[in-house]
Formats: structure tokens, C-alpha cells, sequence
């Protein structure tokens, strides 16, 4: 299985590598809902309806059990490499999407002594 934390930890370093460890702790628990629901997107999108609906109610009860991951192996066809192939797909969308906020917005505007005083 993948480590979902030192995961999203990773991938935020190498979009932003001088994050002080504060930062990063933010990051990881902003970033981690999201991923949570791409990859449930994604997971729900592989199986039939009936069985999307059982692996529903078994999240809203138990979240992720042995039995609930044993039951994604049985559905979807190469399960680890599916479920590799979502997060990596999420960091490049992820890393794509912060080049194009840096470029629309500077890190170097919410340094300046005027954004801070306007805080």
C-alpha cells in the first residue's frame, strides 16, 4: 500500500522545497482531503454501481478496512497499480497546477512588507 502522508509530504517538498516545517504540516492536512476524494473518485468510476454503493456505506462505518481493501483487489484489475497510477496522476495535475498559481501569483508578492502589514 502507499503511504498517503509521506506521499503528499514528498510531493509537497519538490513543489516547495524551502516550506518551513509548519508549512508543510498545513500542506499535508490541506492536501489530504483532496487526494482522499480523487482517489475515491477514481475508485467508484472502476466498479458497478451496486458495488460503488457497498464501498460507500463501508466507508462511512468502518472507513478503510482489510475486508474493504481485499473487496477494491477483487473489483478492480491490478488494484496497486491503479491506485499508484491515481497518485501519481494527482501529483503531476498537483505540481501543474502550483507552477500555474506561481506564475498568476509570485511568492515574492506575499513576502513584501506591505502584505504583511495588510494582514
Amino acid at each position: 500500500m502507499i503511504d498517503t502522508d509521506m506521499f503528499i509530504e514528498k510531493m509537497i517538498i519538490k513543489a516547495m522545497p524551502d516550506l518551513d516545517d509548519e508549512g508543510l504540516s498545513m500542506m499535508i492536512e490541506d492536501t489530504k482531503p483532496v487526494l482522499y476524494d480523487r482517489v475515491m473518485t477514481h475508485i467508484i468510476g472502476q466498479i458497478n454501481e451496486k458495488d460503488g454503493e457497498w464501498f460507500l456505506d463501508k466507508l462511512e462505518k468502518e472507513w478503510v478496512t482489510a475486508e474493504t481493501a481485499d473487496y477494491l483487489k477483487s473489483k478492480i484489475p491490478n488494484f496497486q497499480q491503479f491506485l499508484e497510477k491515481t497518485y501519481n496522476d494527482f501529483e503531476t495535475m498537483y505540481l501543474k497546477e502550483l507552477k500555474s498559481f506561481e506564475k498568476e501569483f509570485p511568492l515574492e508578492d506575499f513576502k513584501d512588507e506591505d502584505f504583511k502589514n495588510k494582514q
